[in-house]
């Protein structure tokens, strides 16, 4: 059975495509055309212009594992982000980091900029994670498939600013969805800030992204209910408050999240390969703990990820009367029609597991050659449930009490 989602991430990944139209509209330039140009969908264009308001600078902070639902449960712990004006939107599938902010910077879902997954198949290289394993891999651009938006903002006159730790300031990554930036490393979240206020002083037309994952982090080793979440929440809040004190009055920022977080005790983990039965015919597994994919070994002279459609349906139910009492279960056709990585490439569809195993429950799958650290995670995300796909779509300085998040839905709506 699939699981059925509000949208596939659409409206995360028009934020972006309807900042750059802002700043473009400030700047002379028809905000329609370049719309249609960055969200990649012709009927953009045909939105209303007054939907798009006239700003000098954007700036978009994305906020790694900053759940709707998360922050609704520690709101009073976030005062500032609390009363901005917001609503509940829904990240890409699956939930995980690679995918959905490759959504928010190129405007593209999964299926086509091609991270459509945490540890995914190379044709040539096999399994790889899109956070870290980009060595080998000659032609970045053909594996992210998609042009980072940063690149549209310099063409259109507007300075591109991306602000996020030192740690991320070079890398496979970083190259891939970042490129056409200017880098500004802080290693404190209100350092990054700072940055921000700076960079916006100068009166430049600007478009700005400014990444904090200390609240990831936290959640992955501590568990998002855990003190250590809600202190980096709190520094996050106050970091904010001074930075909306100091805004400039024609300067929109947009707070979003890349996915949620839900807290996996090691009692409720399931090891995949306790029950080899069921891994019969499977070659590879890859994904995450809350996302899986089995990759089927290869028919004989068959292509990487040509396994027969038969084949595939058989493991889906084994894994179905086994695990569907706590897991999604379907195979990549299924989730492909279904849309919820919006139009799949055909060089993209064999990077996804013959079958996927999306968990429902609170239960984390692994295998038993699974490294220590990895067991040892307590938050997680990946999969579908009202947790892990509900991020915030929060409007401050001057998008504050505009329909620009009625804008980014019709963006959304014109894929």
């Amino acid at each position: 059975m699939l699981p059925t989602a509000a949208d596939n991430g659409a409206r995360l990944a028009a934020i972006l495509p309807s900042g750059l139209a802002a700043v473009a509209r400030g700047l002379g330039h028809d905000p329609r055309a370049v719309l249609a140009e960055a969200s990649g969908h012709p009927g953009a264009a045909e939105i209303d212009a007054e939907l798009i308001p006239a700003l000098r600078a954007f700036v978009v902070i994305v906020v790694d594992g900053l759940g709707h639902a998360n922050l609704r449960a520690r709101a009073g712990h976030a005062p500032t982000i609390s009363g901005l004006q917001q609503r509940r939107i829904e990240t890409v599938a699956p939930s995980t980091t690679g995918a959905a902010l490759t959504a928010i910077t190129t405007g593209r879902l999964p299926g086509e900029h091609g991270l459509i997954g945490y540890r995914i198949r190379h044709p040539q290289l096999g399994l790889l994670t899109t956070l870290r394993d980009w060595e080998g891999i000659a032609e970045p651009r053909s594996w992210q498939r998609a042009r980072p938006l940063f690149e549209t903002a310099g063409e259109l006159g507007a300075r591109a600013v991306v602000i996020g730790r030192p740690a991320h300031a070079d890398g496979g990554l970083t190259g891939a969805i970042l490129s056409g930036a200017e880098y500004l490393a802080g290693q404190r979240i209100d350092d990054r800030f700072a940055l921000a206020s700076r960079a916006l002083r100068g009166g430049e037309p600007t478009v700005m992204y400014l990444y904090v994952d200390e609240l990831d982090r936290a959640a992955h080793e501590h568990g998002w209910e855990s003190a250590a979440w809600v202190q980096r929440l709190e520094q996050l809040d106050a970091a904010l408050a001074d930075f909306l004190r100091a805004l400039p009055g024609d300067v929109g920022v947009v707070l979003t999240a890349d996915h949620g977080m839900v807290d996996v005790p090691a009692a409720q983990q399931v090891l995949l390969d306790s029950a080899p039965e069921l891994l019969a015919g499977v070659a590879e597994i890859g994904g995450e703990p809350r996302f899986r994919s089995l990759y089927l070994s290869d028919d004989p002279g068959g292509a990487a990820g040509a396994a027969d459609p038969a084949r595939a349906a058989e493991l889906r139910d084994r894994w179905e009367a086994a695990e569907g009492h706590r897991a999604w279960v379907f195979t990549r056709q299924e989730a492909i029609d279904s849309g919820m990585f919006g139009h799949v490439a055909d060089e993209v569809a064999p990077r996804l597991g013959d079958v996927l195993i999306a968990a429902r429950k609170r239960v984390a799958y692994y295998t038993s050659t699974d490294e220590p650290s990895a067991r040892a995670l307590v938050g997680q995300h990946g999969s579908f449930t009202e947790e892990e796909r509900g991020v915030p779509l929060a409007l401050a300085g001057a998008l504050a009490g505009t329909g620009f998040a009625a804008l980014v839905g019709r963006v959304a709506a014109a894929r």
